[in-house]
This record gives C-alpha cells, sequence and structure tokens, in this order.
C-alpha cells in the first residue's frame, strides 16, 4: 500500500511505501478521486520511481504535472503494446518522455511548426514494428486532436520506443539506423538488385545488423569459433556475398576502428546470400 503525499493528475502522485520511502508512482486513474492522506493500492500502480533526492522528486514531479493526463494513458497504452509485441523491457525514461513527447507534438503542430525527421524512410525499413505503431498514434491523434501529422511524426515517435527498448540515448538510435542502411545501401549496390523488405530474408538480415550494430557501438570482440572448413566452403560458393562482408567489415574498422571476426563475416555472408536468392 501507498501513501499519497501529492496528486500531480490522475494518473501520477508522489507517495510513500510501507519504508517511508518517497516514490513517484504511476498507472491509470491511479489518483482519480483521491487526495494526500490517502492510500492507494499498488495492483494498481504499473510504474514506480525512486528519484535519489527531493530535487529529483520535484523536477519528476513538475515535468509529469505539466503533462495532459490524456497523454500518459496513450503513452500507457503504447508502451503496454510494445512490451506485449516485443518482449523486450522498456528502458524507465520512456514513461516520462514519451507522454511528454506527444503532448510536445500536438502544441507545435497546432502552432504551425514543422515536424520533421529525416530518417523515415530508414526507420520505416528497419524497425518496420515500431514505425507501424507510430502510424497508428498517429491516426488517434488525428482523430482525437483534429490535426493531420506528416508520417515524419510516426518516426519521431517510432525512435523513443527504439530507444527505451535498446537503452540508449536517442543520437545513439539515430546513428544505429544510419549505420545498419548504409550497410544495406552497399549489399544492393554490390548485388545490383533492389532489396525485397517484405521478405523473409530481409527481417532476418535486418535483425543480424541490428545486433551487429550494438556489438561494434560495444566493442563486443568476438573470438572465431568458426569450423574452418566450413568458412572455407561458405567464402568460396558464396564468392560476392564474401565481399560485400569484406567491403562492410572494412568500413566497420576504418570509422569504429573495430575488428570484424570471421564468425561475424561468415554469418553476414550467409545472410546476404539469402538475399540474393530471395526472389528468384
Amino acid at each position: 500500500m501507498l501513501l499519497i503525499k501529492r496528486v500531480l493528475n490522475n494518473n501520477a502522485v508522489v507517495a510513500t511505501d510501507k519504508h517511508k520511502q518517497t516514490l513517484v508512482a504511476l498507472g491509470n486513474g491511479i489518483a482519480f478521486h483521491k487526495k494526500a492522506g490517502e492510500i492507494i493500492s499498488e495492483d494498481k500502480v504499473e510504474k514506480i520511481f525512486y528519484p535519489q533526492n527531493e530535487k529529483d522528486t520535484n523536477s519528476m514531479s513538475e515535468m509529469l504535472a505539466s503533462i495532459d493526463p490524456k497523454y500518459i494513458e496513450l503513452s500507457d497504452q503504447i508502451i503496454s503494446e510494445t512490451i506485449a509485441s516485443s518482449g523486450k523491457k522498456l528502458s524507465d525514461d520512456i514513461y516520462l518522455s514519451l507522454p511528454d513527447h506527444l503532448q510536445f507534438a500536438v502544441e507545435r503542430l497546432k502552432k504551425g511548426m514543422p515536424i520533421q525527421n529525416r530518417l523515415t524512410i530508414e526507420t520505416m525499413q528497419t524497425y518496420p514494428d515500431e514505425f507501424q505503431l507510430g502510424k497508428r498514434v498517429l491516426r488517434y491523434l488525428e482523430k482525437t486532436e483534429n490535426l493531420k501529422f506528416p508520417e515524419d511524426e510516426a518516426t519521431n515517435i517510432a525512435m523513443h520506443l527504439i530507444t527505451a527498448e535498446e537503452g540508449n540515448s536517442l543520437e545513439h538510435t539515430t546513428g544505429t539506423i544510419e549505420l545498419i542502411n548504409r550497410f544495406l545501401e552497399i549489399i544492393s549496390e554490390m548485388l545490383k538488385m533492389e532489396i525485397n523488405s517484405k521478405s523473409v530474408a530481409y527481417y532476418r538480415l535486418v535483425t543480424h545488423l541490428k545486433f551487429f550494430a550494438q556489438r561494434i557501438s560495444k566493442k563486443q570482440t568476438q573470438e572465431s569459433n568458426v569450423d574452418p572448413e566450413l568458412y572455407n566452403m561458405v567464402i568460396h560458393r558464396y564468392h560476392k556475398e564474401y565481399l560485400i562482408s569484406q567491403r562492410i567489415a572494412g568500413i566497420v574498422m576504418q570509422k569504429f576502428n573495430y575488428k570484424v571476426s570471421q564468425d561475424e563475416i561468415m554469418y553476414l555472408t550467409i545472410h546476404i546470400h539469402h538475399i540474393a536468392v530471395a526472389d528468384r
């Protein structure tokens, strides 16, 4: 049970737990018809934050109090759907950053300020699930706010979700998307074909590239455990695809000073081969 110290809005309160620790609790309607000094059940709480000090408590409280409850409710639905569909744990920041972003986006559009994102096509291809969820949110906002959003705003929403899934900054998320799409451009150019972004092979390649980009970012070096005979068979049988993998490895070494392992090169070669034969 939590004891309410201050009601921020219908969905957020400052409270204390059984150990008398101050916290900020979020949950759909947890403070409806409630006031300071009353009790709320923890089973109605969806997220609890333990600020490090009173300053952090006040900053978080001011931020939540400034956000219209409807955006907190909408964000909660988006976060729940993302967790259910991806099975990933999202970083706590999303519970504050997403409703704040949604409210700001609506305010900007009402004031006639442009909403842009130069990575819409790349995000659509690299993170299709998050992008499609962003589009559904836009359709909802368009109905409730009587506004017309550009598709770039779906990208902005998707990036918040991607950042929360991977525990990185928005800047890092942008860099990852750019890197993955540079790899895809190289693969498309060297195969002399347009990649079918709806194929299973494409989905598997992009999934592999996401983890590859994470390993590069974290400088996770991998010892080669691949069977030499298998490696030689792959690079000879799929020689063109191997050359593409080598080019990507060269770029990664030059740009990030990261040596790509033989395992990585072999599996990337196989994924590229599946792309090459996907539409045959």
